[in-house]
């Protein structure tokens, strides 16, 4: 017979939200658990099981020791560092904006965070603007959000679709409504490119450098930082043309590299302005403390180093014993204060309302090969967008692919440019 006791206790116990185990009728098929001790296992959101199967026991983790969570210390650095230079920099730059700014409003962003800390800074973003009165773009919000939310595990994130709706309704209700707009290069097409040429002093090293820096990238539909990377083995010089070797891109970061050919053009001349080049390098040596040019100095013309130099006003190599991040490589800001400079002298440094910028040498080949009728696919493959890209040069990866080996160049369908017959311009034949 039950008392009223026990019948209370047999209430409380069905009512009650208790702590379970799975378990099996046959006793034989559990694993053996200590005496006295509930089983524990380890389980998470993302553990499959097939039916019938029980997920891993606590205890059966392995006995790690503090070794296998050390690494020597340059692999330390090869973590810390991986990734191109400029995206860490964004990144971290991005995420230390973040922290300081959720400690200032007393809120927590390390080791874990909340949704509601994210949005809240980039509410705060949205209605305070940069420190010059601006608003910041919709782009740049979006950038922001994507470094910030992979900063954790993929089990602790944020809700990043939350913001970026957040992001999405400002670039509608606020952003586009103020007047703002992405930002664009204009596009230095040919008959533009031409006239920058034109201007060059290629008496000089530092106008045979730039202009030859100059019908590469176009040739090539270069970003900055690519043509900089170049090393003086990625160039072959042929009879009718220019061989050029690109490991890899900045949408192309993976797989194999590619030869390119860019045909010689009587409008371009970048066979002659090329090959004039790779003679200075020649004849080039390697700087010392009181020599800029030692006859006995090493050459800049070898294999690994970088086809495009520094160079001093007098023409020779400038040394870069400070130059800790590029070492003997230009930098891409480099080059676009470069060709801002070229632009500017032969008195286009706007077209059509737009600032020339080392992203125009990719809008303007584009732009003369589109008005060419050259196909889409054509040009993706010419400036390494994918496939299917619509030129939104800095957001689509491109597969992997062969590497071509034959001349087949987008840019002959493109008409040349009849100012090359200027008796002004120099004579490469």
């Amino acid at each position: 017979m039950t008392t009223a006791t026990e019948a209370t206790e047999a209430t409380e116990v069905d009512n009650a939200i208790c702590d379970a185990e799975i378990v099996d009728d046959d006793e034989r098929l559990l694993p053996a658990a200590p005496a006295g001790a509930p089983v524990a296992y380890r389980i998470t959101r993302h553990t499959i099981l097939a039916e019938g199967e029980l997920p891993p026991r606590v205890d059966e983790q392995p006995p790690f020791t503090a070794r296998d969570f050390t690494v020597p210390g340059r692999v330390k650095k090869r973590i810390a560092e991986r990734g191109a230079r400029n995206t860490r920099v964004n990144r971290d730059s991005t995420r230390t904006r973040f922290e300081q700014w959720c400690a200032k409003e007393g809120r927590i962003a390390q080791p874990t965070t909340t949704t509601a800390n994210v949005a809240a800074y980039f509410g705060y973003l949205m209605e305070t603007g940069k420190l010059d009165g601006s608003k910041y773009s919709p782009d740049s919000l979006l950038a922001y959000c994507s470094r910030i939310v992979s900063w954790y595990a993929k089990g602790d994130r944020p809700d990043a679709s939350l913001v970026r709706e957040m992001i999405e309704d400002y670039r509608l209700e606020e952003f586009i409504p103020a007047g703002g707009e992405k930002e664009q290069s204009a596009g230095l097409t040919l008959k533009y490119l031409v006239r920058v040429l034109a201007k060059i002093d290629e008496n000089t090293r530092s106008g045979r450098r730039d202009a030859a820096m100059l019908v590469l990238q176009y040739g090539m539909l270069y970003r900055s930082i690519e043509v900089t990377n170049l090393l003086v083995k990625q160039i072959r010089v042929d009879t009718d043309g220019v061989w050029v070797w690109t490991a890899k891109s900045k949408t192309r970061r993976k797989g194999r590299g590619r030869w390119r050919f860019i045909r010689d053009r009587a409008d371009l001349q970048t066979v002659a302005r090329v090959r004039a080049w790779l003679a200075d390098l020649r004849e080039l040596r390697e700087p010392t403390e009181h020599d800029q040019n030692p006859a006995d100095g090493e050459s800049a013309y070898l294999p690994a180093k970088p086809l495009f130099r520094a160079l001093t006003t007098t023409g020779n190599l400038k040394r870069r014993k400070n130059a800790t991040v590029r070492g003997l490589f230009l930098t891409g800001r480099a080059v676009n204060e470069m060709i801002k400079a070229r632009a500017e002298n032969a008195g286009v440094a706007l077209i059509n309302g737009l600032k020339v910028t080392s992203h125009s040498l990719r809008a303007g080949p584009n732009t003369d090969m589109a008005e060419a009728l050259v196909p889409l696919a054509d040009r993706n493959t010419a400036g390494d967008w994918s496939p299917d890209s619509t030129l939104a040069d800095d957001v689509y990866n491109r597969p992997d692919g062969t590497i071509d080996t034959s001349k087949d160049d987008p840019l002959d369908a493109v008409p040349l440019w009849g100012a090359f017959e200027d008796q002004d311009a120099p004579d490469r034949q």
